[in-house]
């Protein structure tokens, strides 16, 4: 399952690992009208508390969603290790390319609008800036089989990354930044191979066509406000704004180098706000962040609720693209299925800066199960999903 969108971080070349530590498990005060004190409830705390345990201590929110209703939710361990400040329920993480699939869907929709076209190449919309733009179509950008080498090891971004000589902390990137190490994509739509450069590229294509960065955003915000059914999607939950006001709120991602222990993203690289590689434009590979709720609300709405997209696009969305059927790793367009407690689950992983996310939808059942972490280890995200999906599973069988 893909999940890592690799920035740079020349300097720091090593093993991703585990901080062990001593936490305690933290679910947010009570709301006894969304959070019930049953059997249920208490069993999945302790699933929560007891596979974070096992997975290294990171920082947890996990929430589980059913046709729109709060059926559960719970936080673990430490959002900022240095001061300790515990995870709560409006701790914000970063999604990483969990991203994508919020980023596909609303594609879709500018399709089903007729603003787009899956299968024009994109000089349609943004003429000859983009090597390879008069063969490569939205759908090759979708479904990781335009062929673009990976941009974030050319030599032209690459000092300009995290741990590159030349990354200046708190200065935003632009699209110009990345398009100066954009090559040509080799054999377009033959083979499936995950790609954060196709959907840097789609962004700017999506960007282009709204009529400028901010009309893009706010195009977004509108798209992903449809999906709120606990709380609003107003930017509280879910947002691609990278905004200064947030940074109390953020949880600090943590990664594990072997030469050089346990490293807080945040600031080992002298960022003192948000760090501007974390999320929001132009990374479409990963624009967002927000709580476990926000990202959980917005595949519920799009799988469960089928709230977001045509019963036919959602099809198309969801079945394998054949490329990578070839490849054995079935995935269609920015989402695939996978199992998880016996069941099967549409969603999206993501890995980037210190954080892990899954997000899945076990769409048979209108259960939606989202776990975010702020620990970049070893599928630190994935085993807590597990853990939990087998506890609702045998609770609700």
């Amino acid at each position: 399952m893909p999940t890592t969108r690799a920035r740079g971080l020349a300097a720091l070349v090593g093993l991703t690992g585990l901080l062990a530590g001593l936490f305690t498990a933290t679910p947010a005060a009570a709301t006894p009208a969304i959070r019930p004190a049953t059997d249920l409830t208490q069993r999945l705390n302790t699933a929560l508390a007891e596979s974070a345990a096992k997975a290294g201590n990171p920082g947890v929110q996990a929430v589980i969603l059913r046709n729109g209703r709060l059926v559960w939710s719970g936080n673990f361990g430490k959002a900022i290790d240095n001061p300790p400040t515990p995870v709560t329920d409006d701790t914000l993480f970063g999604f990483a390319s969990y991203s994508k699939l919020l980023l596909a869907t609303y594609t879709l929709n500018q399709v089903e609008a007729g603003k787009l076209a899956l299968n024009t190449p994109i000089s349609a919309y943004i003429g000859n800036d983009v090597p390879g733009s008069g063969v490569v179509t939205l759908r090759m950008l979708l479904t990781h089989t335009a062929g673009y080498p990976d941009v974030y090891e050319s030599p032209e971004l690459a000092p300009l990354l995290p741990g590159g000589d030349q990354y200046q902390p708190g200065v935003p990137y632009t699209w110009q930044m990345i398009a100066r190490g954009l090559s040509a994509p080799v054999d377009p739509g033959k083979e499936y191979s995950y790609s954060n450069t196709g959907f840097l590229i789609l962004t700017h294509v999506l960007s282009v066509r709204a009529g400028g960065d901010q009309k893009l955003t706010d195009a977004i915000n509108a798209f992903t406000a449809r999906a709120g059914s606990v709380l609003p999607e107003d930017g509280r939950v879910l947002t691609m704004e990278r905004k200064q006001q947030d940074y109390a709120r953020f949880a600090h991602g943590y990664e594990y180098f072997r030469d050089l222990g346990m490293i807080d993203m945040f600031t080992y690289f002298g960022d003192t706000g948000i760090p501007t590689d974390m999320l929001g434009l132009p990374w479409g590979d990963g624009l967002f962040a927000g709580t476990a709720l926000g990202g959980a609300q917005f595949i519920d709405a799009l799988y469960a609720r089928k709230q977001l997209l045509k019963p036919a696009t959602l099809q198309a969305m969801i079945t394998p693209s054949p490329q990578s059927v070839a490849e054995n790793e079935p995935y269609g367009m920015a989402t695939e299925s996978f199992e998880a407690g016996d069941r099967a689950w549409q969603g999206h992983s993501g890995g980037y800066g210190g954080f892990n996310t899954l997000g899945g939808t076990d769409m048979a059942r209108g259960v939606t199960l989202m776990v975010v972490t702020n620990h970049l280890g070893t599928g630190t995200a994935g085993k807590i999903f597990k853990r939990l999906a087998r506890t609702y599973a045998s609770a609700t069988s």
